[in-house]
């Protein structure tokens, strides 16, 4: 929330603040060549540019669709004739993603209005002379290899969620075949190493202003290393040890573990010493909404207190936990959010805002019922009409059966990651940021990788960390040094549940396509990946499918 916002014709708003200073709300309504760059805001406005395309694919959603409703966390069953979108979500579960729906289609034009405009912007920002502008040339430098690592965060994501893709060098290019997904990763790996030396560094122990630090790069490179072997075969878990114990150690900036679970991710979430990077989010500046307008009942603002926004859409929930309300846990070693949460956990209890920024709990979970108003929230649609509601960790409408098509009003557990205040605290409302990167994922990284070692203690003494803070004394189930994959996978879970990056979690560790969940059966290897857009072919012929679409 640090990040301050310069609109621009050329800009739409994109915020400015993004490197070594804040700076005020102005407005321009003309620029031309000759007169623009004339004082360092307009520099800090160029390089702002792609960060606000970054926003806006975050913003739009499909991206962490992609993420998360095609694992074993979060679902979006249909309700009546609400959420049934042509299958979709079936699909998503499924792993039988087309090449010509949006959940394909969307992220990969999205992903590539942020490279474009990075390219854009560092070849504005090579002819700039900065020294006239009052800036140094370490400035520029700086400027220029965040719109480096700008461009390597956009192709990490295309080889992430696509593989390979054609690697373009700047704006000029002409349309090209695909390349390798190896020589994909290679592109990243340059574009980040000759970054690194020549950013910034975090030294102030709090306090993330929306830009690549030294360290946000040094976390990606590391996730790039994390994940080579589900992106080309090659293992470079070593590669990544070394750069997450420095980053640990503190070698590329000043950060530490947040002493509080909800410091990540609360309404001044940008302090938190752990925020590495993080999206800026701020009422009336750049809300990033959907998340609010997707996961909340149509009367959660009789929940919360707080007309928070005006459409709430009633669709995404954890995957369920239960056939019924009161049955059994499911035997399944995969999904099952809720329950993975001990009962002790402080996060595992009911959301409530309690005034001046603080709350307690993460779900909105049982009777929707605001503990200071005392009004219940009442169902509005289908058999839930009327009736208050009671949200349960189970999709089994008519008790008939739980599946894709058989959803209510009132059906599965919702998350609260970001907290959301009543209506005496509105000026709050949108304020969490959104966490790219904090110091946690490193730490659960490093981890793996002594695990995958076989130093087993050392790897479950670093996840033990973080999870005393989630308890108001000793940790009652704590990991052990003998931890399996499956126990992995859970802390995964549990510790970044709804931040959009649990599909490439479980593909790293080999769960994907040969486990089941609710709502999934094993699918392929083939589906770790999603099918090139029907579009992104025919707009350029040299590009090819991915196997099995």
């Amino acid at each position: 929330m640090k990040l301050k916002y310069i609109a621009i014709a050329t800009i739409l708003g994109a915020g400015a603040g993004l490197a070594s200073c804040d700076l005020d709300e102005r407005f321009y309504s003309q620029a031309s060549p000759d007169t623009f760059y004339t004082s360092p805001e307009n520099a800090y406005a160029i390089l702002a540019y792609p960060f606000y395309q970054i926003e806006y694919i975050w913003d739009q959603k499909w991206l962490w669709v992609q993420e998360e409703m095609c694992s074993d966390e979060m679902t979006a069953p249909a309700q009546g004739s609400d959420f049934y979108n042509n299958g979709e979500y079936i699909r998503c579960q499924e792993h039988s993603l087309t090449p010509n729906e949006r959940i394909t289609t969307n992220p990969f034009n999205q992903i590539g209005y942020i490279i474009a405009r990075a390219f854009e912007a560092r070849e504005d920002l090579s002819g700039v002379n900065y020294q006239a502008l009052g800036l140094t040339e370490t400035d520029k430098a700086d400027h220029i290899n965040q719109l480096n690592c700008v461009v390597a965060h956009g192709y990490m994501l295309y080889l992430n969620q696509y593989g390979g893709v054609p690697i373009y060098e700047s704006s000029q290019d002409e349309p090209k075949a695909r390349n390798s997904a190896q020589e994909v990763f290679d592109y990243i790996e340059r574009l980040l190493t000759e970054a690194i030396p020549q950013l910034k560094t975090n030294t102030e122990g709090g306090g993330q202003h929306g830009y690549i630090s030294k360290g946000a790069a040094v976390m990606m490179l590391a996730k790039l290393y994390m994940n080579s072997e589900a992106y080309t075969g090659v293992k470079r878990y070593d590669d990544a040890r070394t750069l997450l114990e420095d980053l640990l150690g503190g070698k590329y900036g000043k950060y530490s573990l947040d002493k509080t679970w909800y410091g990540p991710h609360t309404f001044t979430n940008d302090q938190s010493p752990e925020a590495v990077w993080y999206l800026p989010c701020e009422r009336n500046k750049f809300e990033l909404s959907w998340f609010y307008r997707f996961n909340y009942i149509s009367g959660a603002d009789v929940y919360f207190d707080c007309a928070f926004p005006a459409s709430r859409y009633n669709g995404y929930m954890l995957s369920p936990s239960r056939e019924t309300p009161d049955g059994p846990v499911y035997a399944d070693r995969m999904g099952c959010p809720y329950e993975k949460f001990n009962d002790l956990d402080l996060r595992k209890r009911p959301y409530v805002y309690k005034g001046n920024g603080e709350y307690e709990g993460m779900f909105c979970v049982g009777l929707q019922k605001n503990p200071h108003t005392g009004k219940v929230a009442m169902g509005v649609r289908g058999i839930m009409s009327g009736k208050e509601m009671i949200m349960v960790d189970c999709v089994n409408a008519d008790g008939k059966g739980s599946h894709m098509q058989n959803g209510a009003e009132n059906s599965g557990i919702r998350l609260v990651k970001m907290p959301i205040p009543n209506t005496a605290d509105i000026n709050l409302l949108f304020n969490p940021d959104i966490p790219l990167y904090r110091l946690t994922e490193a730490q659960y990284w490093l981890a793996e990788c002594y695990w995958r070692e076989g130093k087993g203690k050392e790897a479950a003494a670093l996840i033990n960390e973080v999870r005393l803070r989630n308890f108001a004394g000793a940790d009652p189930d704590p990991v052990p040094d003998n931890f399996d994959i499956y126990r992995l996978s859970d802390e995964y879970m549990i510790e970044f549940l709804g931040e959009g990056h649990r599909r490439t979690d479980i593909i790293r560790l080999g769960l994907y396509h040969t486990e089941s969940w609710w709502a999934h059966k094993p699918s392929s290897k083939e589906k770790c990946v999603m099918p090139i857009p029907s579009d992104a072919i025919n707009a350029n012929p040299l590009m090819t499918q991915n196997p099995s679409y």
